[in-house]
């Protein structure tokens, strides 16, 4: 999401109800020029039957709303078409509805726990009042959106962590809200933060998920840009046109490959080293460069990074992981997923002898950047490209 001179950093985890291969949890995102609208719903009880009541409902919440319906039709929509449990009698779904138009954001929250404000390192209150509709009791909130704030949106597996286990009555909202002020740190990723709060009620639960758990976390920010250099161009014709492309781009710089840093270190006039120490398993060592904030080895880190990207999208918590892990491809990973908002690829693909009589192709970096781009691009961040290759 970008809107009025900010924009979204945008973290999510959904954990299954243990023995359950669905989520009952469901989020969805629509967009226009001017308003994005977010939905979180949690469908009655667990699996199948309520990953379907929560689908419908945030799909055609999120549907209707960025379509200007005001909330009390929208919900008497839902309502009425919702099918109904048979066991319970009930058409049941919770929702969270973030509707942010500018800077404005308007909050309509059905039985879910309330959304979490971060303003200036602090819990924040923001205004509420209530109406009643279809006999659901709903929360509405308008407030302004302020650069740094987070947002944090979660389903009641959160607050209900632990419940019978290690806590009484659950991990409760206060308690939860001590936990999220204690972990934010000025320039946390909004990945991060949602990660920690899901390991922690898992903790509570045991290393179970006694119940379906979301948590949604969203910073406001201005853009953050990295530059990422990807190999060297196809001609050395080409190199000075190259780097000046590059370093005259605001926001970080980061080069992926020796011969490519070799070049950098040319036009910079400054000395290239190794990083003693910086070799992780099969990950080569890292590389300073001064100008550059980071400089890593070429195929066999981005081939590293793409595999940590694969474990993220099976496994959520394994962002956590990631970002504990000091080789090359985490460093970069954590650098792409946790800071940036923006980032512009110069991608060279000058064939390495050093791959001559190897099964690497030329086509082989084209294949894997085009994966990393598509799993950054999942992650919310904007990516642009441009190539320096025939």
């Amino acid at each position: 999401m970008s809107f009025d001179g900010l924009v979204t950093d945008f973290g999510w985890i959904s954990l299954n109800k243990k023995r359950e291969t669905i989520c009952g949890d469901f989020f969805d995102i629509m967009e226009n020029d001017s308003d994005h609208v977010l939905v979180l719903s949690d469908g009655l009880g667990s699996g199948v039957k309520a990953n379907i009541l929560s689908t419908l409902t945030a799909r055609m919440l999120s549907h209707m709303i960025i379509k200007k319906l005001p909330i009390y039709d929208a919900v008497a929509a839902v309502a009425d078409t919702l099918p109904v449990c048979s066991v319970r009698h009930l058409a049941y779904s919770t929702f969270t509805v973030l509707d942010i138009r500018g800077r404005q954001a308007l909050l309509y929250q059905f039985d879910n726990p309330d959304a979490i404000l971060i303003r200036n390192g602090k819990v924040t209150a923001y205004p509420y009042s209530t109406f009643t509709l279809k006999e659901k009791v709903i929360h509405e909130s308008t407030f302004d959106l302020r650069e740094d704030d987070m947002l944090i949106l979660m389903s009641d597996g959160v607050t209900n962590a632990g419940m019978g286990k290690t806590t009484d009555g659950g991990w409760g909202r206060n308690e939860v809200l001590r936990f999220c002020q204690k972990k934010y740190r000025p320039g946390m990723s909004a990945q991060e933060m949602a990660v920690d709060i899901a390991y922690a009620g898992l903790a509570l639960n045991m290393d179970e998920t006694d119940d379906d758990l979301t948590v949604l976390a969203l910073r406001f920010c201005k853009k953050q840009t990295v530059n990422l250099m990807i190999g060297p161009p196809h001609t050395s014709e080409d190199d000075t046109s190259y780097m000046d492309n590059f370093w005259k781009k605001e926001g970080k710089h980061v080069i992926c490959g020796g011969t490519t840093a070799k070049i950098a270190a040319r036009y910079l006039k400054q000395t290239l080293t190794t990083i003693e120490g910086s070799a992780v398993d099969d990950i080569p060592s890292l590389m300073r460069l001064p100008g550059a904030d980071l400089v890593t080895e070429g195929l066999l880190t981005l081939e590293r990074l793409v595999e940590y990207c694969e474990d993220f999208r099976e496994d959520r918590l394994s962002f956590h992981e990631m970002l504990q892990r000091r080789d090359g491809a985490a460093q970069l990973g954590a650098l792409l997923f946790t800071w940036a908002t923006d980032i512009n690829i110069f991608f060279g693909n000058a064939y390495n002898e050093a791959y001559t009589g190897s099964e690497i192709t030329a086509e082989t970096k084209t294949k894997t950047v085009e994966e990393l781009m598509e799993h950054l691009r999942t992650a919310g961040k904007n990516v642009n490209i441009s190539f320096w290759a025939v």
